[in-house]
């Protein structure tokens, strides 16, 4: 099964910050129902519209989104106190934190908080060096990043290796790199998740859709398990079934012929 974490509470959207900050409890209700019913696994939240105000706002959203349904969060923010005050509301099993880098003082921050609180982490292929240019540069980070969650005693299943979505628009080579960053991890690392900010790979495109999707089937091909998206937007769901019954991944076809039944696609 493949982890979707529904990307709509995010309130660096001008519809959610404004919904947000008037308190419209029942409108975020309704996004995240939105999301669930079209087959969403997770729902991020994320309240960092305003820094001075984030820690506020994620304390108000966290109730609100936890009180609309049953499956687990995935708390999105930058700043540590933040992402703790989220957990302090509500963490089932499944929670995920969005997210950390290779980077000492990222890593310093929010490891403690996945140990503490038994969470799932998301963490990007970037360091201290910042963002590989290269698929080799992505490969010896996830190395990097997998030998730091064992001495530390994180089990791999518990960690999304994100191998960096990044714009064709100024860099077609990026693509193709995220593809066997993929690959890569699922070969030396089974244990452990992938991870991608699908939308990232269209910035700057027209009809951005077309590409997202597009991109979506190779990397599910790929043996991609995880990725942030929109799960509303127009045949997303159901070409990532699609893809995975044609690629062997869905025995018999189960999970398309449910996503269909259940009108998820």
């Amino acid at each position: 099964m493949m982890t979707i974490i529904a990307e709509r509470i995010n309130m660096t959207r001008k519809s959610i910050r404004e919904k947000a900050w008037a308190r419209d409890a029942e409108f975020i209700r309704n996004e995240v129902r939105q999301q669930e019913a079209r087959g969403a696994t997770h729902i991020d939240v994320n309240a960092g519209a305003d820094p001075a105000k984030e820690l506020e706002d994620m304390r108000w959203l966290a109730e609100i989104v936890s009180g609309a349904t049953e499956m687990p969060l995935s708390f999105d923010s930058a700043q540590t106190q933040v992402l703790e005050a989220g957990l302090q509301v509500c963490n089932r099993p499944g929670t995920i934190i969005n997210s950390t880098t290779a980077e000492t003082a990222r890593l310093a921050d929010t490891l403690p908080l996945v140990k503490k609180y038994n969470t799932g982490i998301i963490a990007l292929t970037m360091n201290d060096a910042g963002m590989p240019e290269t698929l080799a540069g992505r490969q010896a980070i996830v190395d990097e990043l997998c030998a730091r969650m064992t001495a530390e005693g994180i089990a791999l299943d518990r960690l999304y290796i994100d191998p960096l979505v990044r714009p064709i628009s100024t860099n077609p080579e990026q693509a193709r790199m995220t593809i066997e960053g993929v690959r890569y991890i699922k070969a030396k690392y089974p244990d452990a998740h992938t991870m991608v900010g699908l939308s990232n790979v269209s910035y700057g495109l027209p009809n951005r859709i077309h590409v997202n999707r597009a991109f979506f089937v190779l990397l599910v091909e790929a043996g991609l398990d995880g990725a942030i998206i929109d799960p509303t937007a127009e045949g997303m769901m159901g070409i990532m079934a699609a893809t995975r019954a044609i690629t062997g991944l869905d025995e018999y076809c189960m999970e398309y012929i449910t996503a269909a039944r259940d009108g998820k696609q």
